[in-house]
């Protein structure tokens, strides 16, 4: 595995990477698991970032220099979002290009993301999918998520939907962020193209396998596109009522659509037992969660003027995060 990355690195490592290592600065990393186009990290801050910061960087830098590959890998990430240091891409990619060189697929993952979208380095989406494909081979399940999304997209290969749908099942089966409700947008992109090796029905039902499963696992956008389907009556029987459950989920697991959809059902009682307190109380949680139209419906409900609007557009509306575009490679 190291061999075979090593060659498509090597440049990365080349151009912003010297022997000697940073100098220290930065706070810790938090685990990739949004859909966030860094791929992790610990937020937003300024360079110098405290001394805290500072500090936690330092020991970065220093396990980085004794050869600690995912302390380079951390450091590249405060390089990235530019917390505690001045933010500099072109050092992030060359500690990511060092952290892979030496192994580490995670580190691997995020010079794939940095070929495709030109992070320091120039721009070479063929390139990422190398990479991609064999961190992807290395077992990293979030490289396999990612590959299928370039394939998916067309990004540096030629659109394949099957060999990305097959990427996207390997990934939601090895529980990378985000993936099963990929896989699940993907079936109903592809229920919807008329695939002529399998009808639609089949790909239904793949689809609420996969978004049932991304719910189970953890991801609330999932479990707002297992309601849209009940909503829909996309591969389930139409029922709003099952849809309520599914929002309540997603809701649950802090998901602002979710929380603001079903608010306005049960404001306006469409589909579940209208309970105008809950609903607000739901609505209300939407808007701190900074979702606009939730906020809006509040205030129109406020001034008496949001009880006529219906659940299928406006604060009802499930619109938002598309069922192929949600949750960008990271």
């Amino acid at each position: 595995m190291r061999t075979a990355i090593a060659f498509l690195v090597i440049g990365v490592v080349a151009s912003g990477c010297s022997k000697k290592k940073r100098a220290p600065a930065g706070e810790p990393v938090a685990s990739a698991g949004s859909g966030s186009a860094a791929g992790s990290g610990a937020g937003s801050g300024s360079a110098g970032g405290g001394s805290a910061s500072v500090a936690v960087a330092a020991q970065y830098d220093v396990k980085c220099v004794a050869g600690e590959l995912e302390a380079c890998r951390s450091l590249a990430v405060l390089y990235t979002e530019g917390v505690g240091v001045a933010k500099d891409l072109g050092k992030a990619a060359a500690l990511f290009g060092q952290a892979c060189n030496g192994g580490n697929l995670a580190a691997c993952n995020q010079v794939a993301l940095a070929l495709t979208e030109g992070m320091g380095v120039a721009k070479d989406p063929a390139k990422a999918v190398e990479v991609y494909q064999r961190t992807c081979e290395g077992g990293y399940q979030l490289a396999c998520r990612n590959l299928g999304l370039m394939f998916r997209d067309g990004r540096g290969v030629p659109v394949d939907l099957e060999r990305a749908a097959k990427l996207l099942d390997t990934a939601c089966n090895g529980r990378a962020p985000f993936a099963c409700t990929n896989a699940g947008d993907l079936d109903a992109l592809r229920a919807g193209t008329g695939d002529a090796k399998t009808g639609a029905g089949a790909h239904f039902k793949q689809m609420v396998a996969h978004y049932k499963k991304g719910c189970d696992d953890g991801d609330p956008t999932s479990c707002r596109q297992m309601a849209i389907a009940y909503l829909e009556g996309r591969g389930l029987p139409a029922s709003s009522s099952a849809a309520s459950v599914w929002l309540d989920r997603g809701c649950r697991a802090d998901d602002a659509v979710s929380c603001r959809v079903l608010g306005a059902m049960r404001v306006q009682g469409k589909g579940v037992a209208q309970d105008r307190e809950l609903g607000m109380k739901l609505l209300a949680r939407a808007c701190d969660r900074r979702d606009a139209e939730a906020c809006a419906f509040l205030k129109n409900l406020a001034s008496g003027s949001g009880e006529s609007r219906s659940t299928g557009s406006g604060p009802g509306s499930t619109g938002s995060g598309s069922r192929t575009g949600s949750n960008p490679p990271h």
